[in-house]
């Protein structure tokens, strides 16, 4: 079977050849259903280079190989120990988890592509240490590129907890975004299923704790709040009403899945539960029936966030909350593949997700500072990353602007530090390589990697 690349696969094909020609580490950015398996092949058929490509998990490995032998690629090594093979050929497919220890038989490689790349972490992690230690040009493919963080406000206990572009994290493994497809301009385009939301008044997670870090809920907290909600009830009730073929549910707690099973069992409506505990064999015989239609159901717990493509899935319930804008995406993207005589896909929030991060089909990426990488996804509901996430407040845009004072002060050398250890201290006294590493890790548009340069300039010119 051979593949006609679509316009915008060209383009992303085009740019990932781009991020190899000048050796800067860069990501392409493809919506869920955009065909980024696609892309991988004909960058690895394009650049005829000895290229390992990681994926997070087998599933996702699975269909970049079927999309890379459909393209004619013959040498091709396969290296995971899920898939019990370790070969090694001009082109390896590979989970990240089975060549961390085995960097040396890839040293000789000349590109890395990393697939659902939001997974690395640029402060630590097998991510990190594997390409850190190869020292060649990276790819990322994403749908997300951001990650969650969470860090203490300056001289204070409080939390915050945001989304941040992955090209805007201080470490950083991606220098630049080289190719973005827009959500929304693909469902505009009929790329993507349009979609049907129905949501459930009421729930206000607001009302639950969070765990420590903030970035997620506190478990107790959460299956008691959902307990007063009736999620149970409230998910079974909507597949009582559901005219979708294959429904995909969502919940946070095992003992939530198995109720839903145990009240659909006793209304005929067949329903399996998929788990982090469902041996793979079991797990590849239920995902077969459900897709034949044997089993209408599947509630899964942990699991189907990224990587699974069933095209006629018609029906995702939410039935747990996130604080994850990627796993809110995640989730909804599984349902918005176009498949012959689906109209369009129903997602069923039960827990105002969409409420609190918008509808998928209208999230777009956005450069706020007009051309200089300071790149924000919005929603219908506005900003949804660059915002803390415990108080709604957008942490960028409300940023005091540079006053005519700073500008007058900088120019004079007169201007104090704000930040950091060097607090209190005239600009014209700071330390020349401490300017030197913010001109090279701050964001574009930030104003005092402004006035870094020119204090720098101002010193070389006297």
């Amino acid at each position: 079977m051979s593949y006609k690349l679509r316009g915008y696969q060209k383009k992303a094909v085009k740019a990932g050849l781009k991020i190899i020609e000048t050796k800067k580490n860069g990501l392409l950015v493809l919506a869920a259903g955009s065909g980024k398996s696609l892309v991988i092949a004909d960058i690895i058929k394009k650049s005829r280079l000895k290229t390992v490509v990681l994926q997070p998990k087998v599933e996702i490995l699975r269909q970049n190989l079927a999309k890379i032998q459909a393209f004619g690629v013959t040498d091709i090594g396969i290296f995971s120990a899920s898939m019990n093979e370790k070969t090694i050929g001009a082109v390896t497919f590979a989970t990240i988890g089975s060549v961390v220890k085995h960097k040396d038989k890839f040293a000789k490689f000349d590109l890395i592509i990393v697939d659902e790349s939001h997974n690395i972490n640029s402060k630590g992690g097998q991510y990190e240490e594997f390409i850190t230690s190869i020292g060649k040009p990276v790819i990322g493919l994403t749908a997300t590129p951001w990650r969650m963080r969470y860090y203490s406000k300056r001289n204070s206990s409080e939390t915050i907890v945001e989304s941040r572009f992955l090209t805007r994290t201080r470490p950083r493994i991606f220098s630049t975004i080289a190719h973005i497809t827009q959500v929304k301009k693909m469902f505009d385009m009929g790329y993507l299923c349009p979609v049907k939301y129905l949501t459930s008044a009421g729930y206000d997670s607001t009302q639950i704790k969070s765990n420590s870090t903030g970035q997620g809920f506190n478990d107790e907290s959460l299956q008691e709040y959902n307990k007063t909600q009736n999620i149970v009830l409230k998910i079974v009730d909507t597949i009582k009403k559901s005219p979708a073929k294959h429904i995909l549910i969502f919940t946070q707690f095992r003992s939530e899945s198995k109720r839903v099973m145990s009240e659909l069992l006793k209304i005929d409506i067949s329903c399996a539960e998929i788990s982090g505990e469902t041996k793979k064999k079991d797990r590849s015989k239920l995902i077969s029936e459900f897709e034949t239609g044997k089993i209408k159901c599947i509630v899964n717990v942990g699991v189907f966030k990224e990587g699974y493509d069933f095209p006629a899935l018609d029906h995702i319930i939410l039935g747990k909350p996130t604080k994850s804008l990627s796993l809110f995406y995640q989730m909804c993207g599984r349902g918005t593949r176009v498949f012959k005589g689906k109209k369009y896909c129903i997602i069923t929030d039960l827990c105002d997700n969409v409420g609190r991060f918008g509808e998928i089909n209208t999230f777009t990426i956005e450069d706020a500072s007009d051309g200089r990488g300071m790149w924000r996804l919005k929603s219908n509901k506005g900003y949804q990353t660059g915002v803390d996430l415990n108080t709604g407040k957008d942490l960028e845009t409300n940023q005091k602007k540079t006053t005519k004072k700073d500008k007058k002060e900088a120019v004079s050398g007169e201007l104090l530090i704000t930040f950091g250890k060097h607090r209190g201290i005239k600009l014209s006294e700071l330390d020349e390589n401490y300017m030197g590493w913010c001109i090279d890790n701050f964001d574009e548009g930030n104003k005092w990697k402004g006035f870094f340069k020119a204090e720098i300039s101002r010193r070389n010119a006297g």
